[in-house]
């Protein structure tokens, strides 16, 4: 499990980094959701590590842990939610300007295709631990999948001169997938199951 976080580690600071820089250039807002998705990720990794160092103590109060780190991840997703769906329809309402950018289109390739992979892993790890909690940070990388496959539509939208309102619509496109993993995770209602 220590592997498979330093993995999400390396990949989503360096990947959100990017995807803000370039958020920040172009004007996507589809962009600029999953470089701070991206940022979150890492921030529940950070928490993971932190779990998993005490998983081994017998002493420690497990199921209180896993709920306060499934919580705070939870929070996490409704914050990203609010935000992309409030400045989406601001965008939708008053119009936007974005520009291309092959350098997002990298950045959200390589996450919709390898992130999946770290997540299933982290989920199956998560099951053999019966951590809720690692679970839930698990779901962090597919979710990442998720909105990685939206931000790369965009991507390739602009780049063949799409309309501008294809940002902000598949932006919102993303804020289901956030609202249903953060109101669950808020809920501890997070199974350590692989489906």
């Amino acid at each position: 499990m220590y592997w498979l976080l330093g993995l999400t580690f390396l990949h989503v600071f360096g990947e959100g980094g990017l995807a803000l820089f370039e958020a920040i250039r172009t004007g996507s807002l589809a962009l600029l959701a999953f470089g701070l998705e991206s940022i979150i990720e890492g921030g529940a990794a950070f928490l993971a590590v932190r779990h998993l160092a005490r998983v081994a103590d017998e002493e420690e109060d497990h199921a209180h842990r896993d709920q306060v780190l499934a919580r705070w991840i939870g929070v996490s997703f409704l914050l990203l939610a609010a935000y992309t769906a409030m400045r989406g329809v601001l965008e939708l309402v008053h119009g936007t300007h974005v520009e291309a950018s092959v350098l997002g289109l990298l950045l959200t390739v390589f996450a919709t295709f390898g992130m999946p992979v770290i997540g299933y892993f982290k989920l199956k790890t998560s099951r053999q631990l019966g951590s809720k909690g690692l679970a839930a940070e698990a779901k962090e990388s597919i979710a990442c999948s998720i909105d990685s496959a939206l931000t790369m539509l965009a991507m390739v939208g602009h780049l063949i001169g799409a309309p501008s309102w294809i940002d902000p619509a598949l932006s919102i496109l993303m804020v289901p997938w956030f609202l249903r993993e953060g109101l669950a995770h808020v809920r501890g209602r997070v199974h350590a199951h692989v489906h």
